[in-house]
C-alpha cells in the first residue's frame, strides 16, 4: 500500500520542494498550513506520513500541537536543520513511528540525485524503512546520526560558517569598505569568500538567525572561535612571525590527517 503524505508547512520553500518530489513518485500529498482548509490537525489525522516543514523556531510547538491528532500507526518526521529538540518532541509526544531528517540542500536543487539527507533514527519498522528506501532509490545519500552528534557537527558546518560570514559582512560594513574596489583588486581566495558573504546576505534571515540561537552546541563553538581570534590577534600585535608560522604548521598537520577538501 502506498502511503498518503501530509506536509505541515507545505507552502514554504522546502515544503513545496518535497511536495513536488513525493508527487513525482506517484504519491498523494495533502498540505497543511495555518488559515487554510483542511486544517493542519485534519491533515495530520488522515495521512500515513506526517512531514513537519515549518520554521525552525516553531517546529517543537507544532509537533506538540499536532501529535494528539496523528494516528499511532503513522510516521512523524521533520525536515529541520536541528535535531535534538525536534527529535525529543516527536518521541515524547507521539507514540507511533518517528524519524528525524535534515536535507543538506536547498530548494533550488532539481532532484535528490547526489544529495545528502541526515537521518536520526527514532522508532518504527514499517514507514521508516519505506521512506529511507524512497530517498535512496531517488539517488539520495543517507547519513545516520544521533541528534546530539548532528547538532554538534552542524554547529561547525552551519553555525560557525554562518557566524564567520556574518562577522565578515559586518566588518566590511563597519569599515565602510568599497566593495567595487575590492572586487577589482580581488584575489581568487577573496573572491570565493566574498561570494559566500554575498550569498548569505540574500538568504532567509530568520532561518539563519535561529540556526545561531537555537543550536545548543553553538556556545562552545563560538567560544572556541573567539579564543582562536584572541590568540591570533595577540600574535599579530606582538609581530611574532615564528608563532604565527607555528600556528599554520599545527593547522597543516591537523588537516593532513583528513581527506583533501572537496572541489
Amino acid at each position: 500500500m502506498q502511503p498518503v503524505i501530509g506536509i505541515i508547512g507545505g507552502l514554504g520553500q522546502m515544503g513545496r520542494w518535497f511536495r513536488r518530489f513525493f508527487e513525482s513518485q506517484g504519491l498523494t500529498v495533502l498540505i497543511g498550513e495555518p488559515g487554510i482548509n483542511p486544517t493542519c490537525a485534519e491533515v495530520a489525522a488522515q495521512v500515513d506520513i506526517v512531514v513537519i516543514s515549518v520554521p525552525l523556531h516553531l517546529t517543537e510547538a507544532v509537533i506538540r500541537e499536532l501529535a494528539p491528532h496523528i494516528r499511532p500507526p503513522a510516521l512523524l518526521t521533520d525536515l529541520t536543520s536541528l535535531k535534538q529538540g525536534p527529535m525529543a518532541a516527536m518521541l515524547d509526544h507521539f507514540a507511533g513511528e518517528v524519524v528525524g531528517t535534515h536535507p543538506l540542500f536547498g530548494p533550488g536543487e532539481k532532484s535528490l540525485e547526489g544529495q545528502t539527507i541526515v537521518v536520526c533514527p527514532g522508532r518504527g519498522d514499517r514507514w521508516v524503512p519505506w521512506l529511507e528506501d524512497l530517498y535512496r532509490q531517488a539517488g539520495a545519500r543517507l547519513e545516520v546520526s544521533t541528534p546530539e552528534e548532528h547538532d554538534r557537527t552542524m554547529s561547525l558546518v552551519q553555525g560557525l560558517t554562518h557566524f564567520t560570514l556574518i562577522t565578515l559582512g559586518t566588518t566590511f560594513r563597519k569599515l565602510n569598505a568599497d566593495i567595487d574596489r575590492m572586487e577589482l583588486l580581488a584575489t581568487p581566495t577573496f573572491r570565493a569568500v566574498y561570494d559566500q558573504v554575498y550569498h548569505l546576505v540574500n538568504q532567509n534571515f530568520p532561518l539563519y538567525a535561529y540556526i545561531q540561537l537555537m543550536n545548543r552546541q553553538n556556545e562552545a563553538t563560538h567560544a572556541a572561535f573567539e579564543e582562536a581570534v584572541r590568540q591570533l590577534r595577540q600574535i599579530v600585535l606582538a609581530r611574532d612571525a615564528d608563532a604565527l608560522v607555528q600556528v599554520l604548521e599545527e593547522n597543516q598537520r591537523y588537516f593532513e590527517k583528513w581527506k583533501q577538501p572537496s572541489s
